[in-house]
């Protein structure tokens, strides 16, 4: 008898713990209470974002128009929906929110910018295609911006505050290109940066040396330097003086392809003497490192015919992760980087500017400064000044404040059959700077090596220059390796990969099912003993 009250006891105290669990989960569903536990806190509002919204000059509205079938079959949705919630109560007013069916409202939603998708349904039991939407709508003033296609929370906020920073100020992001070799034109040697940028919500605006630069621009993009003369290297450094935001991919030493890999050193090069009264200096040499590529190259066989050969190319750098800046957002999700032919950089950043180290070799770096010799033939070549020269050196950095003005105080270039060029302004505003000592780092290059990341590495540089750290920082949110790749000893690695794979596979499991065989057992001994105490 007191077995079977002790299972009845059980059963009315399950049902209870169930019924309180059903309670507490539509109370959670009716406020939509998110407890976010993880290390980044993805799930929460920024202060960035809150002091940003809270500092509208008017109100602004977000609707999420949504499709019954996502949200029905997808977690992403609602986690964006309670996202998007939780942002507009930040604002304190400022900012209004509403979730929409976007059924019968295809035409206009499509004429807003918002991208329709077709994915296969079950209705009653038969197959059908569905069109759906997933997209956010931001409004102000009678503007608007739109996401086109949002399922999940990886760059929601950096990609929102944007949108409403694009509809407030009515400024679009566009990013003006000079391409400063002469050997190099952005349609037929930028392919990977353009779709990078376009990918990231730039509109790229190419224009030539010497032009001047768009009002419009957001910022700057410099892609070598050996064919920019003076008067080019002045409209860089007045766009500078009027705070504008610029990356500049430099080159110390020209090396010239489409002459059997020639190097060539660059002396009195004009945009290298600016960047130098910015703070940060080029040296002629080469750098080279063990963390490098191994290249295929196409030989002359003997005989007729051609061989293609692999050699462990040290002048093609592979930068490691640990010798990146991690405070940096350019740097603090930081996916790869491979530097082609790079000059080393040196900091001495002006007073009032802050300079940071942003990328560097290992310690077992070395530099060519004459007799360049980067053929594959000249293998044996490669590490002649190794040993005098090893270290570790710098070769990207980003600078932030009032930088000087380098042609401040000088005659103002001319070029034949130009226009004269406008006087500096009187002071200059602040600035904000992205160097890379490698001027072929952003070029197609980058697809002999599957290095994708270096177009990336450069939108990430962009994004900081134009909208600043702490708008730049929102973009890394999320984007986090967790991942044992971040364990760099290899040792350390398979330790804990080993234990990973015992503690998941063995050990949980195993306690489980031991947990669960010592309670049979204790139940049925219970059993046991209260049957024969009833037959006593």
């Amino acid at each position: 008898m007191n077995a079977r009250i002790g299972r009845s006891q059980t059963l009315v105290l399950l049902a209870l713990s169930v019924a309180v669990l059903g309670a507490a989960a539509l109370v959670l569903d009716r406020f939509h209470l998110v407890l976010d536990l993880s290390s980044d806190r993805r799930y929460s509002i920024s202060a960035t974002s809150r002091g940003y919204v809270r500092a509208l000059p008017d109100k602004v509205s977000l609707t999420y128009y949504l499709s019954p079938e996502l949200a029905a079959r997808l977690p992403g949705p609602r986690q964006v929906e309670d996202f998007l919630r939780k942002f507009a109560q930040a604002s304190r007013g400022r900012v209004s929110f509403a979730a929409l069916d976007p059924k019968g409202q295809a035409g206009a939603l499509e004429s807003l910018g918002l991208q329709p998708q077709r994915m296969q349904v079950i209705v009653a039991n038969e197959p059908r295609v569905a069109v759906v939407y997933a997209g956010i709508v931001v409004e102000y003033q009678g503007r608007s911006e739109v996401l086109p296609w949002v399922l999940d929370l990886s760059s929601l906020e950096y990609d929102l505050v944007k949108a409403m920073d694009r509809a407030v100020t009515g400024k679009s992001a566009i990013a003006a290109v000079l391409v400063g070799d002469a050997d190099k034109s952005w349609e037929s040697d930028y392919r990977y940066l353009n779709d990078a940028l376009i990918q990231a919500g730039w509109t790229v605006n190419p224009i030539q040396p010497g032009q001047e630069i768009p009002s419009d621009t957001r910022v700057l993009l410099v892609l070598g330097n050996a064919a920019l003369d003076d008067y080019a290297a002045y409209r860089v450094d007045a766009w500078l003086a009027r705070g504008g935001a610029a990356l500049l991919a430099l080159r110390g030493v020209d090396v010239q392809t489409s002459r059997g890999l020639a190097a060539l050193p660059l002396q009195g090069d004009a945009l290298l003497r600016a960047a130098g009264r910015y703070g940060v200096s080029l040296t002629p040499d080469l750098v080279l490192d063990e963390s490098s590529q191994t290249l295929p190259f196409q030989q002359q066989a003997q005989g007729s015919g051609s061989a293609v050969s692999y050699v462990r190319y040290p002048l093609w750098i592979k930068a490691r992760v640990e010798n990146t800046s991690r405070a940096n957002p350019i740097t603090s999700s930081f996916g790869g980087l491979d530097l082609i032919w790079s000059s080393p950089l040196s900091l001495s950043a002006p007073a009032g500017v802050k300079a940071e180290e942003l990328v560097k070799t290992t310690k077992r770096a070395w530099l060519q400064t004459r007799d360049f010799a980067i053929a594959p033939e000249d293998e044996g070549r490669y590490a002649t000044e190794a040993e005098k020269t090893r270290g570790q050196y710098l070769l990207a950095a980003s600078l932030e404040g009032v930088l000087p003005m380098a042609y401040a105080g000088a005659s103002l270039p001319a070029r034949p059959g130009a226009a004269a060029l406008p006087p500096l302004p009187q002071e200059a505003k602040a600035s904000r700077l992205v160097v890379v000592g490698s001027a072929d780092f952003a070029t197609d290059l980058m697809s002999l090596t599957d290095s994708g990341y270096n177009a990336f590495f450069a939108a990430n540089a962009v994004e900081w220059a134009a909208y600043g750290p702490e708008l730049a920082a929102l973009k890394s949110r999320g984007s986090s390796d967790s991942s044992l790749s971040k364990v760099l000893d290899p040792l350390k690695r398979s330790r804990l990969a080993f234990f990973a794979i015992i503690l998941n596979v063995i050990l949980v499991p195993g306690g489980l099912a031991a947990f669960g065989l010592l309670r049979i057992r204790r139940r049925r001994a219970a059993d046991r003993q209260a049957e024969e105490g009833e037959s006593l």
